[in-house]
């Protein structure tokens, strides 16, 4: 089984098309966030309902969405987070898209190849908010003080792409669809095949989405920050 690992695709609908049509895969896994910073969340929404994830859980800006509660994202994007939340997921999603946002769950489990995987947007500890940028064993005890029993971790949440082993673990990042940071502005994925975890990165339209959020009428200093983060991939 091909299994297409997707997260943070933040309203970029255009990086989540061309992600879907130049790869086969037999499922998909979504790690979370579709909504705020891009200028189609809707649209996300749709596509992937229509394609039914095998796995899909809440990322901490769709729970935002759902539940009007705060993100609890990095300072360096938190008013540029609220400002798109307000400006154009909110205006964006339906009534009914809002209650299917609070039907996901935060995670999940699954026996997969023998293993024991969890996935979760964040962290297996703090599953909406959490950050795990590499490993971090402290992300792996319970509030309760339990360790969490896992072979495979399968996470989003940071924009960082992440495939690694460390104390028994391993864990797997496939980094953001539609808002990269990590220095890298192609869309980053990632393919579990036959038992192996792959990472990629593709190119795609940036200058369609640039051109979409320009016909939203925001702000410019909020315009201006969104544009450079797609054509730097970084914050």
């Amino acid at each position: 089984m091909r299994v297409l690992v997707i997260s943070d695709a933040h309203g970029n609908s255009v990086a989540l098309k061309k992600i879907l049509e130049s790869e086969k895969y037999d499922s998909i896994w979504f790690l979370g966030d579709l909504t705020d910073y891009g200028p189609n969340p809707e649209e996300v929404l749709d596509i992937l309902r229509d394609l039914r994830p095998e796995v899909w859980v809440s990322g901490n800006h769709d729970y935002a969405n759902a539940f009007g509660v705060d993100c609890q994202c990095g300072e360096k994007t938190h008013e540029l987070s609220v400002y798109t939340r307000e400006r154009i997921t909110q205006q964006r999603l339906s009534r009914e898209d809002i209650n299917f946002l609070r039907s996901l769950p935060t995670e999940k489990t699954m026996k997969i190849d023998g293993k024991e995987f969890i996935f979760v947007h964040a962290c297996p500890r703090d599953p909406l908010y959490g950050y795990m940028f590499d490993f971090n064993p402290d992300c792996m005890i319970s509030p309760l003080g339990i360790k969490i029993e896992a072979d495979i971790i399968i996470y989003g949440h940071t924009h960082f792409p992440r495939n690694g082993m460390r104390e028994g673990y391993r864990y797997f990042n496939p980094g953001s669809a539609g808002q990269p940071r990590d220095g890298d502005w192609r869309a980053s994925y990632g393919i579990y095949d036959e038992g192996e975890f792959h990472l990629k990165r593709i190119e795609y339209d940036v200058e369609e989405v640039i051109k979409r959020i320009r016909a939203l009428g925001l702000e410019k200093k909020h315009e201006s920050r969104l544009i450079s983060i797609l054509r730097e991939g970084r914050v």
